[in-house]
């Protein structure tokens, strides 16, 4: 496990701090979770441009009759 320090604004820190609480969590594990959805989505969304990246690639002259 790594530590890092994150310095947060004080009106996020509050509201961090709100949303914890409302979930029974620690300020820590809700970031936990924020960044691991963050990451997820991020991936996500790479390889959902990878794979349109590759069908416009096979599917090129196609693509440039359609849009003619």
């Amino acid at each position: 496990m790594t530590t890092t320090t994150v310095t947060l604004p004080d009106e996020l820190h509050a509201s961090l701090k709100r949303v914890a609480e409302a979930e029974h969590r620690s300020a820590n594990a809700t970031i936990i979770v924020a960044v691991e959805q963050y990451v997820r989505a991020r991936d996500k969304r790479a390889a959902v441009g990878a794979i349109a990246a590759e069908v416009a690639e096979r599917h090129r002259e196609l693509l440039d009759r359609l849009a003619q």
